[in-house]
């Protein structure tokens, strides 16, 4: 790993402890103070390793960077913007927008090869039982948003099952990283939308903000190992 690398790495660590923090705190101040500074220094890193040569390399950055731009505008949901501003929806599409990136990275880098989904098409009824369990969670608290959520519920099981359909294609440890991410990336939304619209918890805060951290961070690993 780069001495650049990992320096910023160093930023998106400290950012993730202290946005972890700002959950089991309570503090707005601190989330407001970290969140900004969790994917832009993935975004940094991986344009420092990459310097964004191929179309591969600018369609995870792209991904990164909408997810940004997603993290700033949930951030403001519970603002006093908030009230007058859907940032929750402008949120949600931009973490459509990056998941679309991420979708479209994982084929772009296939190209012609069949990948393991293509090869067993069976194993996408997984994906989508489980999209279907979730919808059946979440539909009757919907209201006026099951059209969009609905959308980015599909938008996310696709984004996974493209990953995992590179299963038989990467080497490991890419593979599992890619796997393993992709997957925190659903739970984590998964549980924002079990939190907001079913069922509210203790801790949700904290599980979201985890497995959204560790999700992004496989998935650089993942990607990163993909360029061999």
């Amino acid at each position: 790993m780069q001495l650049k690398e990992k320096t910023i790495l160093l930023v998106f660590a400290i950012a993730s402890i202290g946005n972890l923090a700002s959950t089991v705190l309570d503090s707005s101040m601190l989330n407001y103070a970290t969140k900004p500074l969790l994917l832009l220094p993935l975004l940094m890193a991986w344009q420092s390793i990459t310097l964004l040569k191929t179309r591969f390399d600018r369609l995870i950055a792209g991904a990164f960077l909408f997810s940004w731009f997603g993290d700033l505008l949930l951030m403001m949901v519970s603002s006093t913007w908030g009230q007058n501003v859907p940032f929750f929806i402008l949120g949600l599409g931009s973490f459509l927008v990056a998941h679309l990136f991420f979708i479209s990275a994982f084929w772009h880098w296939k190209g012609q090869r069949t990948g393991l989904i293509q090869q067993k098409p069976w194993l996408l009824l997984l994906f989508l039982l489980f999209w279907g369990i979730l919808m059946y969670i979440l539909w009757p608290g919907l209201g006026d948003l099951r059209i969009p959520v609905t959308a980015y519920s599909l938008v996310i099981i696709v984004m996974t099952a493209s990953a995992h359909n590179l299963w038989n294609l990467l080497a490991a440890p890419a593979k599992s990283y890619l796997s393993i991410g992709t997957i925190l990336f659903v739970l984590s939304d998964s549980l924002i939308a079990v939190n907001k619209f079913a069922n509210p918890f203790v801790g949700a805060s904290f599980a979201i903000m985890l497995t959204y951290i560790v999700a992004q961070y496989l998935i650089y690993l993942g990607a990163k190992g993909m360029r061999g």
